[in-house]
């Protein structure tokens, strides 16, 4: 009975050593899980760094907090791929180098319902748009190659004329000039 008692001690004691301890301030442990996310124009290239960019925040759904954030850099992708040829089913569109796009590099524990946003093109606040994702991301199953895309519907207006001081009056016309371009 003692030499089982013993036994048992020394299992127990070797097993809570293989548990992880996580103390304020040290990093939890977790299995690396890649996820790349782009944003992209209504069909049409991704937003680039030419426009701004596009801001990628994920967040974990069931507690609201901030898993990654950043901004997606890069070219706008290849026009021949994205505007040109016909797509395949499962092909890869986006995935071709310098393409904007943003690698966010979680640490999971366990199965983590996600929340992916994308607001942009951040050059134009005024034409800014969102687009959002929910799923599941699996510890260790990367998303990679065209990854999450996020469509941002609309255009960008930038007006030309009149300037901030003109004045409108009721009745009268009023000349504006703007450039208009889809996202």
């Amino acid at each position: 009975m003692r030499k089982r008692s013993a036994l048992l001690c020394a299992a127990a004691a070797t097993a809570m050593m293989a548990i992880p301890v996580v103390g304020p301030g040290a990093e939890a442990a977790g299995t690396t899980t890649k996820v790349m996310i782009r944003a992209i124009a209504r069909d049409a290239m991704a937003i680039g760094t030419k426009v701004g960019g596009a801001r990628i925040t994920v967040r974990e759904v069931a507690n609201g907090d901030i898993l990654a954030q950043g901004t997606q850099e890069g070219a706008s992708g290849n026009v021949d791929l994205i505007m040109i040829q016909s797509r395949i089913r499962g092909a890869r569109v986006f995935d071709a180098p310098g393409t904007a796009g943003f690698l966010a590099k979680l640490m999971l524990e366990k199965p983590t319902e996600v929340e992916i946003t994308a607001e942009g093109p951040l050059g134009s606040p005024q034409s800014l748009q969102r687009s959002s994702k929910t799923l599941l991301l699996v510890p260790g199953q990367d998303i990679l190659g065209d990854g999450v895309l996020l469509e941002l519907h609309g255009f960008t207006v930038k007006l030309l004329s009149p300037g901030p001081e003109a004045q409108a009056v009721a009745g009268q016309t009023l000349l504006v000039r703007a450039t208009v371009h889809m996202l």
